[in-house]
């Protein structure tokens, strides 16, 4: 295997990106922030500064890691996480979404997919079958819920009251 680098991808100073790595489009690592080998981040993607990412991680297209943020976990698409101990859920990516020209009834199904996905009660499988129901027939709702269900180190997900 080899690591790629899409186009127009911004990697700050002592940015480390190891063995193996897939990197989308416009993509942005800010400095300091270590990408173990076998990750994957996907078009639009944004590692913000001293963060870590564990090996085979994948961050969905869309997304935004934290500041200080140690991932071990899958970032879905559209979301952010933070966290310092371990990354954390904290909604979706609204403003990034908004300036990429995402449009506003894509953005509200999005928040109201992960509401459901991740802050119900319900067990993951028949969240994302009420998600499809409601959403399914948008493209991003079918990209969050295939990350999802193809992720190999399981999502990150909200913290625990």
């Amino acid at each position: 295997m080899v690591t790629r680098i899409g186009n127009h991808v911004m990697l700050m100073n002592y940015v480390h990106i190891a063995h193996d790595c897939q990197i989308g489009d416009y993509v942005v690592v800010a400095n300091s922030t270590g990408i173990a080998g076998h990750c994957v981040l996907e078009e639009w993607a944004i590692v913000e500064g001293m963060s870590g990412v564990h090996q085979f991680c994948r961050i969905g297209a869309h997304a935004i890691v934290a500041a200080g943020s140690k991932l071990a976990q899958d970032v879905p698409p559209f979301t952010m996480v933070a966290g310092a101990e371990r990354a954390r859920l904290v909604g979706i990516n609204e403003i990034g979404l908004a300036r990429r020209e995402f449009k506003p009834d894509t953005i509200a199904a999005l928040k109201s997919a992960i509401r459901t996905l991740f802050y119900s009660k319900l067990r993951r499988e028949e969240a994302i079958e009420q998600v499809l129901a409601e959403h399914g027939a948008r493209p991003e709702i079918k990209r969050l819920i295939n990350f999802i269900k193809e992720s190999k180190r399981g999502v990150v997900g909200r913290e625990r009251e």
